[in-house]
């Protein structure tokens, strides 16, 4: 099944947000990439560094 991986179902959650967060928040093309670029980078990155923490307290 191709959702069993928690990484690649948390990379297509963050697209997916960015992309309707930017269309309902941005005027324009540019500043909607600009936002959603921004924004999916930021949650993908929050997500890792947390996980990576949650990992710390794991063992």
């Amino acid at each position: 099944m191709i959702l069993e991986s928690h990484l690649f179902t948390m990379i297509i959650y963050a697209f997916l947000v960015s992309v309707v967060l930017a269309i309902i928040r941005r005027p324009d093309f540019k500043s909607r990439l600009k936002y959603g670029l921004t924004l999916f980078l930021v949650m993908l990155l929050a997500s890792l560094a947390f996980g990576w923490f949650m990992y710390l307290f794991a063992k």
